[in-house]
């Protein structure tokens, strides 16, 4: 297929492929291998935590308990918490996801920690960063790229625009809308991402300084904006029954957010 026909036919093909459905040029193999190389290339643009491993060790346990009611359980994630006060998430391709130590700081319950670990794996589980991935490559024509399955050069150049990780309107709310599904399904409470998004709006228009963090911060998008965020969820839990004082459901895991957050001080 020609660069021209491939073009026309690619978003029509990515529109319509459904979760756990390959994508129309890289395959989960090469999205395991490519998201490997974003992370060694992120980690080199923002410093990891370095502290007391109990703090990672807690993010890994929740990610744990919600990984095998995801669209994709048989995926290997890797959770890695980011030193910065920036209150921030994001998921990379491939089983990558990252907190900020200031979105641990910020969260007042395991309930909105476990919910937004819950919307990044939804990204991941819907395949938006192969996706995203798969729009740069034709866009650049550099397609032919893919079959060196040498992703040094792919991914530096994507980083440098943020292709791959950042993400439409709609696959926010396609993320929103999986992640109170994991939540929910890992028995957390998901109105816990209800409580975090109103946080979130209290903070919209507040200035940050820059830098890789700034740039992948999707849990701050206006797009959509967080209010409408906020009421879908609200009418999602409302529409199915789920009540915010639910005895069924946790708003903490075995350690309360509460003694994570003090080895962050």
């Amino acid at each position: 297929m020609n660069l021209k026909l491939l073009m026309a036919a690619l978003p029509f093909t990515i529109a319509c492929a459904g979760l756990g459905q390959e994508s129309y040029l890289i395959s989960e193999e090469q999205e395991i291998s490519m998201g490997a190389e974003f992370h060694q290339q992120m980690l080199e643009q923002m410093p990891a935590f370095q502290g007391d491993p109990k703090v990672l060790q807690y993010v890994k346990d929740l990610g744990s308990r919600i990984a095998p009611h995801t669209d994709r359980p048989g995926l290997s994630y890797t959770f890695t918490v980011v030193e910065s006060d920036e209150i921030n998430a994001f998921a990379v391709m491939g089983g990558y996801v990252y907190l900020t130590t200031g979105l641990l700081k910020s969260a007042t319950s395991g309930a909105e920690v476990a919910s937004v670990l819950a919307h990044e794996m939804g990204h991941i589980s819907a395949r938006h960063g192969v996706r995203a991935m798969e729009t740069y490559l034709v866009t650049q024509g550099i397609v032919s790229l893919i079959g060196k399955n040498d992703w040094s050069d792919i991914v530096s150049g994507a980083l440098d625009i943020g292709s791959g990780l950042l993400f439409s309107q709609d696959q926010e709310r396609e993320a929103d809308y999986l992640g109170v599904q994991y939540a929910l399904a890992s028995q957390f409470n998901p109105w816990g991402m209800v409580d975090f998004f109103q946080y979130l709006q209290t903070l919209e228009g507040s200035s940050t300084d820059g830098g890789i963090l700034t740039g992948l911060g999707e849990l701050f998008s206006t797009h959509p904006p967080t209010s409408e965020r906020i009421q879908s969820v609200a009418d999602q839990l409302s529409s199915m029954g789920i009540a915010n004082n639910s005895p069924d459901l946790a708003w903490e895991s075995d350690i309360s957010l509460s003694e994570i957050t003090k080895l962050l001080k």
